[in-house]
């Protein structure tokens, strides 16, 4: 694989593994890190938005915004649809984010039991499950997440115990 080699479009060549990247301009990257912030995340974000209302948000034409996205949904980054626009892994990876998921399993005191989960929902994570036996949640986040979710959870009264397991390899 070349790395930093000239590729035919004029754009630098970024090389991961296997993978190479184009090097983003600035409005690609802010264009990617609104749409990943703005997803819920679960195994794919996605933002349910018409592309005329993110040029609006963005404060181009929609014109404009067909433009720079072409690329990326060409390149594999992201897909669209009818009101929805979806950051593939591989957009993630662009953005240096790591995407496999790492699970979270927390014990919590029972009195605080619904102020806790509340909080977990609010912040808009990713997947929280309630689960029965030795813990009361099971947290599902990407990888580039756990700090922040353990830093958060450290934070909360009522958390007794968090056990933190991160994916070396998914097998289907």
């Amino acid at each position: 694989m070349a790395r930093g080699r000239k590729k035919g479009d004029g754009s630098e060549a970024v090389g991961m593994d296997e993978l190479e990247f184009p090097r983003p301009t600035r409005t690609t990257y802010k264009l990617l890190e609104f749409l990943k912030n703005n997803a819920v995340g679960e195994y794919v974000y996605k933002v349910d938005i018409k592309q005329s209302d993110l040029a609006k948000m963005l404060n181009i034409t929609r014109q404009a915004l067909s433009v720079k996205l072409r690329p990326l949904i060409q390149g594999g980054y992201i897909r669209t649809g009818r009101g929805f626009i979806e950051i593939t892994e591989k957009g993630m990876m662009l953005l240096g984010y790591l995407t496999t998921p790492v699970f979270i399993l927390v014990s919590v005191e029972p009195s605080k039991r619904e102020e806790i989960y509340q909080k977990l929902v609010d912040l808009n994570i990713g997947r929280i499950h309630r689960v029965s036996g030795d813990v009361d949640l099971l947290i599902q986040v990407d990888g580039s997440r756990a700090a922040e979710v353990l830093n958060f959870l450290s934070k909360l009264a009522g958390v007794k115990e968090t056990k933190t397991y991160f994916t070396l390899e998914t097998l289907k």
